[in-house]
């Protein structure tokens, strides 16, 4: 176990600091790492990723919010939604079977990977005359240059209605959300790239603890697997927390796109073998 807590340990570091930087959680790395690499339980895998969620957005979102990056009131209204998911999530992942949760898992990855690029390369949306109905304007500091930048939210309901979605992921796989949220706030709703990061490790933490509630009560918990994993993914939540102002947004995507099709040529193999 020593050995397991020491490999768990660092791996769940570089993990909570990735997960930090784009806004993810590191459920979507979390999970297949433990059930391909360690070959912990998959339901085992996606509770102890919840719970790494949590400390993950509990690590990072204070210092984002003291920054003036998120934008909290999308967050408290996309949270709604991805909490009433998650409910929904986690109940279905008690009804299903390890294969089965794997094969959705590789798939959803690569739907994430895909919407990631389509993020990143997608233009800021100018903001040109009054704002609709359901909609509004907001700016934040670019920390990279000093630039004040003006974005206007739009689609508030679709964005809505995506965020039941990515809840629902949340609860079923244990990715926290932030995997679908942060294309979603980004390609769906107008944010830019790094309000929606922000936002996402902003909102994520209270997404997961409901779903985290129902893997307790059916004894999916095991102590000596969530020690080492939600120590390392804070302390690494915090270092990627101070990070992300130097690291460049390109280099976070291509690095977790790479990281993704790995890990879902993986989990495929495991719902297939």
């Amino acid at each position: 176990m020593l050995i397991f807590d020491l490999l768990a340990f660092a791996a769940s570091v570089a993990t909570g600091m990735f997960g930090a930087l784009v806004g993810i959680g590191g459920g979507v790395i979390i999970v297949p790492l433990l059930s391909v690499l360690f070959g912990v339980d998959l339901h085992v895998a996606i509770a102890t990723s919840l719970l790494g969620v949590i400390a993950v957005s509990s690590s990072a979102s204070a210092h984002y919010v003291r920054d003036g990056l998120p934008d909290r009131r999308v967050g408290l209204l996309l949270l709604t939604a991805t909490a009433l998911g998650g409910l929904s999530g986690g109940y279905l992942a008690g009804l299903l079977d390890a294969r089965t949760l794997a094969g959705i898992f590789g798939i959803v990855l690569i739907v994430v990977s895909v919407q990631m690029v389509r993020a990143h390369r997608r233009p800021p949306v100018r903001v040109v005359g009054e704002a609709g109905r359901l909609e509004f304007d907001w700016s934040y500091v670019e920390p990279t240059t000093g630039e004040e930048i003006g974005y206007r939210v739009r689609r508030v309901w679709l964005g809505f209605l995506a965020s039941l979605v990515a809840g629902g992921l949340s609860g079923l796989l244990g990715i926290g959300g932030g995997a679908v949220n942060v294309p979603n706030m980004n390609v769906v709703m107008g944010l830019p790239m790094r309000v929606a990061t922000t936002t996402s490790a902003y909102m994520i933490g209270a997404t997961a603890v409901a779903s985290s509630l129902l893997y307790v009560s059916r004894g999916q918990v095991n102590p000596q697997i969530v020690a080492p994993v939600v120590v390392g993914v804070v302390l690494g939540g915090m270092a990627g927390a101070r990070l992300a102002h130097r690291v460049p947004q390109r280099f976070l995507v291509l690095a977790f796109v790479a990281v993704a099709a790995f890990f879902s040529v993986e989990m495929l193999l495991k719902a297939t073998g």
